[in-house]
């Protein structure tokens, strides 16, 4: 192989998921990667071997990258533990107790644990959601645990736990705690350009958890500095302010803004939402399990909204959107079979299709972040961020559906390679470069050092609620 081959790839003879729109729904092909871009997609294409790798994949399927458009990484050391818990028991734990303990070394580990997992399972590119920017130096901490992740991912610069810990008193409306100047240096010293690997958006706050005057400051700072925003908005209860009302009636919409979760959202907000040209991300799995409500997802439809999806936090689900989008398919259907059923007849028709799950899962995600023009779908000119699926597991014998088998049947064992940017970030079913026996002791010590700080056990632990 000549000194040019590592930048040329040759994925060969697999069965390609492209998710461009108008495409066929799966088709057997080749795809050439040049440097960090997909150059040339079609079957049996030719190419110099000599100066290109070439990698048979035939018999695997090969999709692009999953994009999860709203997860809390910082919370990794938790992985779980609060499997038990509803929203109360969240808030109070990780706002309340956790977050404001975290060094940036914690902080900057916990991305590390978090992102890894997101890349074994095939996840190339999040929208790292931060409440937990305490101090410049945890966003710093934030910025160099993405560097060295080798994932694509969208810094979502929030407030820290001590802002949002003071949120869990209704008595207190509070205005404190602005990004302002450092999310300003952020942009300015790291962020100059939006053409990278790494992006900046806003995590903003919301109505739901904060007066108006925060909401509207936050959104003008956020367009200011030419960065879209994620609102967690449509939270069980505390949706009744009708909140996304409140921000149009401020004139504070805008298709620059992603809405995540608006699972209890009245019809006509969801109406606001899509005719601002909003986008929006639903966290099924764990919506269904902490209280949020039901799942927004088929309302959405209803209003023209294509939703992407995301994991929310590890504390309470699993951080791969295999389990993520097949909650999402279950109760979409299930809530349309069993409306049929209650007029007395059975259903003929699948309202969602796997292939529907898996656009969200890409495209859509990559839409809602801002990067759908690079990433998202397999195409000619776009960023290589690849996964090939492995196909020989028993839960996947024999392919015959390409879709059905990656939203129904895989798992994140069942993800071979991952590229991100046309580099290799798993390989051969083995994180790049990730000695994990290593991430896994400094993991449990991390875990250790903070559940010993909160007065945490492990186990079935729930923290003290009012």
């Amino acid at each position: 192989m000549n000194a040019n081959a590592e930048n040329r790839l040759l994925l060969k003879g697999g069965t390609l998921l492209t998710m461009e729109p108008g495409s066929a729904g799966e088709q057997i092909g080749d795809i050439l990667v040049q440097g960090s871009k997909i150059v040339e997609i079609g079957p049996n294409l030719a190419v110099d071997q000599s100066a290109s790798e070439v990698i048979d994949v035939s018999g695997k399927v090969v999709c692009p990258g999953f994009v999860d458009t709203h997860r809390h990484i910082w919370q990794s050391p938790f992985r779980y533990f609060g499997s038990d818990w509803l929203i109360a028991h969240y808030a109070k734990a990780m706002w309340g107790m956790a977050g404001p303990i975290y060094t940036p070394e914690d902080l900057y580990l916990s991305i590390r644990i978090g992102l890894a997992d997101a890349l074994n399972a095939g996840v190339t590119q999040v929208f790292d959601w931060n409440h937990n920017v305490i101090s410049p130096e945890h966003a710093d901490a934030t910025i160099r645990a993405h560097r060295n992740s080798g994932a694509r991912v969208i810094f979502g610069y929030g407030q820290g736990t001590p802002v949002w810990a003071e949120m869990l008193d209704p008595a207190i409306g509070t205005s404190r705690g602005l990004p302002s100047e450092d999310l300003r240096r952020v942009r300015r010293d790291y962020y100059a350009s939006d053409d990278g690997l790494l992006t900046l958006a806003m995590a903003a706050r919301g109505p739901e958890v904060s007066p108006l005057d925060v909401v509207a400051a936050e959104a003008r700072q956020a367009r200011e500095l030419g960065l879209k925003s994620s609102i967690h908005i449509g939270n069980g209860a505390w949706a009744h302010i009708k909140p996304v009302k409140l921000m149009h009636d401020a004139g504070l919409l805008g298709p620059d803004i992603t809405w995540v979760h608006c699972n209890t959202l009245s019809d006509l907000e969801l109406k606001l939402i899509a005719d601002s040209g909003g986008t929006a991300s639903v966290s099924t799995e764990l919506e269904l399990h902490m209280g949020h409500g039901h799942p927004a997802t088929a309302r959405l439809l209803k209003v023209g909204i294509r939703p992407s999806l995301s994991v929310d936090t590890c504390t309470n689900v699993s951080g791969d959107l295999f389990a993520i989008m097949r909650a999402t398919l279950s109760t979409v259907r299930g809530d349309s079979n069993r409306e049929i059923i209650e007029t007395g007849v059975m259903p003929t028709k699948v309202v969602l299709s796997t292939r529907d799950v898996l656009e969200f899962a890409t495209i859509q995600g990559a839409r809602a972040n801002g990067l759908e023009s690079r990433t998202g779908s397999l195409a000619p000119g776009k960023e290589a961020d690849i996964v090939v699926i492995n196909t020989d597991a028993p839960n996947l014998i024999p392919l015959n559906y390409a879709s059905g088998a990656v939203v129904v049947g895989a798992h994140a064992g069942n993800v071979e390679m991952v590229l991100v940017g046309g580099r290799f970030v798993k390989r051969e079913f083995r994180l790049v470069d990730t000695d994990i026996a290593h991430l896994r002791r400094r993991a449990e010590a991390l875990r250790d050092s903070l559940f010993e700080r909160i007065g945490a056990k492990l186990g079935s632990w729930f923290p003290p609620i009012a």
